[in-house]
């Protein structure tokens, strides 16, 4: 059965069915969501402290100077697409696919440019990998406190860059061997530097391996066998039976973030506009109650409870509540430190009692189930109410053009305001298209 498994991820990574025009431009998208959001977070702490160590080379980074190596370079670049936690989301499997694959095809792309024609297909066939995995895990591996992102990322990393490099059949399998040894990563880092860094290492883990590989290292023919990665990393409840989960291509699956903070916090943020639009001139009384409810384990990573850094305040719900509700918008700005502390929302945020739904019979498939409730309550009676069931900018309620472009633009603008240089929009939309090749720039 493993064997079967195996056989399969194989042979999506050698020979995946070809692209459609809506495939090439979703992956356009996504290497501009997430090389955006890197350079928004180049200048976070985490992202500086990763420079101080691994500058200095011949691997050239987006600020214009070079990193040690190929692998180096991943891991600059996917802790900056992860430093602001404004990459993409994908909901089953609770897992950010693009920021530790886009960055290892992008480093590789860099140093060997023939390469370009596959970038397209290697970013489909790490994020079908990314989801088969996850799908074979089951929520309880996240909910155990894995941080998928880096358990996942390595092998679907490292299918990725095995699918760039053309390898062979047995040397991915060494491939997917090497980046199991170095998958990891948990949640207690959520609101520490070393969250975002665990992206990083991922991206790096699976340049890595798949270089090691094409170089001749050699691991286990099967690492998806008993007591092998599946049997290690699965949680107390089994995920999908991996002989009848699909391997294959779908990109449907993306979410993209509209809000720089856990995706968990973005139906919350939601619900806090719709009632902040049924209050007499959006104003919250001294008086009033925020009452809400959320889906049984959608407040896992929310594990913050009195944030005292801008980091931190990503992984609160009710400080995100709490912007929401007496802002109408949640920025950036709000999650720089200064901001945490401010009075107004430190008050709104002790009348907000969040909570979960109780769990439902049946096992748990990722988060996207169930819906946020929000109630405003004062001198006894309800003056608000929303119910929110789709996450913005999930496939269900897709981001807008209009909302990318805005998203991607403010996300450069910052960089060229923090570092008085920087491509704009159309600067860096061309560079993109030019590292990847002309398949996803005609898609």
């Amino acid at each position: 059965m493993s064997e079967s498994f195996m056989e399969r991820v194989c042979d999506l990574i050698h020979s995946p069915r070809a692209l459609e025009a809506w495939e090439q431009a979703e992956i356009l998208v996504a290497f501009e969501d997430t090389m955006a959001v890197a350079y928004a977070g180049w200048h976070d702490p985490v992202v500086q402290s990763t420079l101080a160590v691994y500058r200095g080379g011949t691997a050239r980074l987006i600020d214009g100077t070079s990193a040690c190596s190929i692998e180096h370079a991943a891991l600059i670049h996917a802790t900056a697409g992860h430093a602001l936690d404004y990459d993409d989301v994908q909901l089953t499997t609770v897992s950010h696919p693009s920021v530790p694959i886009v960055p290892a095809l992008l480093a590789i792309s860099n140093a060997r440019p023939g390469l370009k024609g596959r970038m397209s297909s290697a970013f489909a066939v790490g994020v079908a990998i990314n989801v088969a995995l996850g799908r074979v895990l089951g929520f309880s591996h996240y909910d155990k406190g894995w941080h998928a992102t880096s358990t996942l990322g390595p092998l679907a990393t490292a299918a990725a860059v095995a699918h760039l490099l053309s390898l062979d059949r047995t040397a991915t399998r060494h491939a997917l061997a090497i980046a199991a040894a170095q998958a990891g990563g948990m949640q207690r880092n959520f609101g520490a530097m070393a969250k975002p860094l665990q992206a990083g290492l991922a991206s790096a883990a699976g340049v890595r391996s798949a270089m090691l590989a094409e170089a001749g290292l050699t691991g286990d023919h099967d690492i998806f066998g008993p007591r092998g990665y599946l049997d290690l990393y699965a949680g107390a409840e089994p995920g999908d039976d991996p002989a009848t989960v699909p391997i294959e291509i779908d990109l449907r699956t993306l979410s993209r973030k509209l809000y720089p903070c856990c995706y968990m916090n973005h139906r919350l943020i939601s619900a806090g506009f719709a009632a902040r639009e049924q209050l007499p001139g959006s104003v919250i009384p001294d008086d009033a109650v925020i009452k809400v409810t959320a889906p049984f384990g959608s407040t896992v990573p929310l594990r913050i409870d009195d944030p005292r850094t801008g980091l931190e305040a990503k992984f609160c719900g009710p400080y995100s509540i709490a912007a929401a509700l007496s802002q109408g918008s949640v920025t950036l700005s709000d999650f720089e430190d200064e901001a945490v502390s401010r009075p107004g929302i430190r008050d709104l945020m002790a009348r907000i009692d969040l909570s979960e739904d109780p769990r439902q019979d049946g096992i748990l498939v990722g988060l996207d189930h169930g819906t946020v409730k929000l109630s405003v309550e004062s001198r006894g009676r309800q003056i608000a109410f929303a119910e929110i069931e789709s996450y913005p900018g999930s496939p269900r309620r897709p981001a807008t053009d209009a909302e990318m472009n805005a998203k991607i633009d403010d996300c450069l603008g910052i960089y060229r305001r923090r570092s008085n240089s920087g491509p704009t929009l159309l600067e860096f939309r061309a560079e993109l298209r030019g590292l990847i090749g002309a398949n996803a720039a005609n898609g």
